[in-house]
């Protein structure tokens, strides 16, 4: 079988056989991708090779009916997507022809699938030129009456399937080295990239809704990245209301948007903490506002969980950073008290955060009108503010007032919030006083 083979793997033994035989042959590589044809291949297409090869194999074959054929080969899971067996094809023209397509998986040492065969005979018509297992078989006559060799009747039907997967073989690697033979040209390279955009196009706009409502499906697959989500509200968006998926559709793009939103919102709680604490507040409340558009939902509760936990670290972390983000002074009063000599001071507070703060210290500078501090008194107003709320804290003693702030005929009084605690920390220290 060494002489054998060798004969059938000459390079010119296998360029006859592609134009001789009838049965069309197209190759395949690892992503179902057209990387060879044979003559019969553009005659059963009426199509030329050029506009063929690098379409995938969805692009080349319409099929507007199938039978099943059980004594035909289907192909392992990876080539599935390849129709096979009694298929009735349409073709450019607006013709339909009968063929019967066989798919055979090339795979190397480790499984991995390398390319894909497929035969189509067509049942149409008949053609002076002989097919593959009838060429294979006339040669494996001609071979063993020259070399005067008697094969066994039931060796035969085993040869010839050997004889015709080796022709295969070795014609996927024939176009190969045909095919990679030399470095494409920068301009080559641009032509074949727009023509596989034209084709994905025309790919996308020839699949039915139905297609296009499978192909979304995947993207609410756990673990579907962003790209994947996008891709199938894409597909969704591509069915037309007057088709009858078209509620279904509407109900996957409602789902599919959550989806996206609430991985949105994790991403930014995620990267919340690795800037400054600023930066990190406004993503939380990006986040929060994804996260109020889904009331009573478990994924977004949970979001909203880490949300309150990461805005705590926060003002643990940088108090003063966290209270100037977060919380606003929205009012403020004071009197003299002591007989004149304490400040005593109202506050009205807006907690603008996710979580509830307590006992925020508070400072104020009384200056004169040419920017002279008189006094920086301190004081924290002792007290709970509960998140997104607002809350007044009477009777706050800020210390004692100086001498000139008495003997001053104009002063001007500022007031800000400089640290404050964690309510669960302040409720804490109370009970275990």
């Amino acid at each position: 079988m060494s002489h054998f083979a060798r004969r059938w793997q000459r390079p010119e033994v296998i360029q006859a056989i592609f134009d001789q035989i009838s049965d069309a042959i197209f190759l395949y590589d690892e992503h179902l991708h057209l990387v060879g044809v044979n003559p019969s291949g553009e005659r059963l297409l009426g199509t030329n090779a050029d506009d063929m090869l690098g379409k995938p194999c969805w692009a080349l074959f319409d099929v507007v009916a199938s039978e099943s054929s059980d004594d035909v080969p289907t192909g392992d899971a990876q080539s599935e997507a390849l129709p096979h067996g009694a298929v009735t094809l349409l073709l450019p023209n607006g013709l339909e022809r009968r063929v019967i397509l066989r798919n055979i998986e090339l795979r190397d040492e480790s499984g991995r699938l390398e390319g894909v065969v497929t035969t189509a005979a067509d049942l149409s018509g008949q053609s002076e030129s002989l097919s593959v297992n009838e060429f294979a078989r006339r040669s494996l006559e001609e071979w063993a009456r020259k070399s005067k060799v008697t094969i066994p009747p039931k060796r035969t039907a085993m040869i010839l399937a050997g004889a015709l997967l080796l022709i295969l073989v070795a014609a996927i690697a024939l176009s190969r080295s045909l095919s990679h033979g030399r470095t494409p040209t920068s301009e080559e390279a641009q032509r074949t990239l727009e023509k596989q955009k034209r084709t994905e196009i025309a790919r996308f706009n020839a699949m039915t809704p139905a297609q296009h409502l499978e192909r979304a499906k995947l993207a609410l697959r756990s673990g579907a990245s962003a790209d994947t989500i996008a891709d199938g509200l894409r597909h969704l968006k591509a069915i037309k209301v007057s088709a009858p998926e078209s509620s279904r559709a509407r109900t996957l793009e409602r789902d599919l948007n959550r989806v996206q939103n609430l991985a949105a919102a994790r991403s930014l709680i995620d990267s919340a903490s690795n800037g400054e604490v600023r930066e990190g507040v406004d993503k939380l409340k990006r986040a929060a506002g994804i996260l109020e558009q889904y009331p009573g939902d478990k994924d977004a509760a949970k979001l909203a969980g880490d949300l309150r936990s990461t805005a705590e670290q926060f003002a643990i972390r940088s108090p003063e950073g966290f209270a100037s983000a977060e919380t606003k002074l929205v009012e403020f009063t004071w009197e003299r008290g002591g007989f004149g000599t304490v400040m005593i001071a109202n506050f009205t507070i807006r907690n603008e955060s996710p979580i509830d703060i307590a006992n925020p210290k508070l400072q104020c500078d009384r200056a004169t009108e040419d920017g002279v501090v008189l006094d920086q008194n301190d004081g924290t107003a002792y007290g709970i503010i509960r998140a997104h709320s607002t809350a007044r804290i009477a009777n706050v003693n800020m210390g004692f007032l100086s001498a000139e702030t008495g003997s001053a005929k104009h002063t001007k009084t500022n007031c800000e919030i400089v640290g404050l605690r964690l309510a669960s920390e302040a409720e804490g220290f109370s009970s275990s006083r």
